[in-house]
């Protein structure tokens, strides 16, 4: 099971060392033109104490999910610097919550909040951010985000970024083909990795975290069942306001609700010993009045298609007949064909990567050139 960590460069010196002081994790699931179909975005801030005589240049981040790395002339590749979003006031209050004032020079930005805190956002180096070549955990991504200018010690700074999921298991894993999905998303729970010897060697770089901000926000046809820890807060999103924060996103303009899903740490820092988790079933509401006035009009357009002869040879005879064979093949073969289908899909997700990307190129494409709201 993988899981989500900051960790110390491998190649960093002993007297490189900083702590995390707040951590917010935004997990975006977004509809598709498919329906029941997802796309997932997740975001990533952090806010970095140089505690070291030498400055931190580079962090990285360990994902419990693949990054869809992007290709030529996708919107943005492999990492999003989302540092011009926290530059517009009314953004930057949607992310913390609360009102702030904006102040300093375009590459020195200050994040003055209400409660008193301050943030210094600083941008990260996207054509440097690098995938680490071994892979530490079965779904699992290793990434260098290194920053446009040092942190020198006894500062701060606060950095968001973006990656686009491409295999979302074990983050989001669908229960069927036309069910719900389960959320298990964990913080340094290395006490339940399946493969401990193939991860040993970072957990030495695990950096705690003081403060834990997680968001997830799902279509409302996906209704709670169970959570462990109970949310603290759920909601509807704003979501015409966040637009310009999911500006180069991806996704089908979301007519329906966005419902959040807000959890957050308690106590002591998140660290191996004592990880963060959050474990959510989501069930798929389906829209039965929608799929009755549907097969509504499918049939009455099927009818009216065979009583005014519109296409030669359709008769209600020959209709009939049709429907009698159809009804007995699916009768004998229906879970024959739903178990061929699931297993066809299992080996295009696990054999033909290439393939997908592609399609999931072609479909981003595509969504990009949705009408804004």
């Amino acid at each position: 099971m993988g899981y989500f960590a900051v960790l110390k460069p491998a190649d960093a010196t002993d007297d490189v060392t900083f702590d995390i002081t707040r951590c917010h994790i935004n997990v975006w699931v977004l509809r598709s033109f498919i329906p029941g179909r997802r796309l997932l975005y997740f975001d990533l801030g952090l806010e970095i104490a140089a505690t070291g005589t030498a400055p931190v240049g580079a962090v990285e981040v360990l994902l419990p999910f693949k990054v869809e790395e992007g290709s030529k002339g996708d919107q943005f590749k492999q990492c999003m610097d989302l540092y011009d979003a926290l530059s517009n006031d009314v953004t930057a209050e949607l992310i913390f919550g609360e009102p702030l004032k904006v102040s300093g020079t375009p590459q020195n930005r200050t994040l003055e909040l209400e409660s008193g805190d301050e943030l210094h956002p600083r941008h990260i180096d996207t054509a440097k951010v690098a995938a680490v070549t071994e892979e530490p955990l079965p779904r699992s991504s290793c990434y260098r985000v290194p920053l446009e200018n040092p942190v020198p010690n006894g500062s701060k700074a606060y950095i968001r970024f973006r990656f686009r999921v491409f295999a979302n298991r074990p983050l989001l894993t669908s229960k069927s083909l036309f069910g719900g999905v389960i959320l298990d998303f964990r913080i340094a729970d290395v006490r339940e990795s399946r493969t401990r010897s193939r991860e040993a060697s970072i957990r030495r770089r695990i950096v705690p975290v003081e403060k834990v901000n997680f968001f997830a926000m799902l279509p409302d046809q996906y209704q709670l069942l169970t959570a462990s820890s109970e949310p603290r807060n759920m909601r509807i999103l704003e979501t015409r306001a966040w637009g310009n924060y999911l500006d180069r996103v991806a996704y089908m303009h979301p007519s329906n609700t966005q419902l959040v899903y807000y959890w957050r740490n308690e106590g002591k820092p998140v660290s191996p010993d004592n990880p963060f988790r959050v474990f959510a079933s989501y069930d798929r509401h389906l829209n039965k009045a929608k799929i009755f006035f549907w097969c509504a009009v499918a049939l009455l357009l099927t009818s009216g298609i065979v009583r005014f002869g519109w296409i030669p040879g359709v008769t209600t005879d020959t209709l009939r007949m049709v429907l009698g064979h159809l009804a007995s093949a699916l009768g004998l073969l229906g879970i024959g064909i739903l178990g061929i289908i699931m297993w066809g899909v299992k080996v295009i997700v696990s054999r033909f990567e290439r393939l997908r990307m592609k399609a999931r190129w072609i479909e981003r494409l595509l969504l990009g050139m949705r009408p804004g709201p």
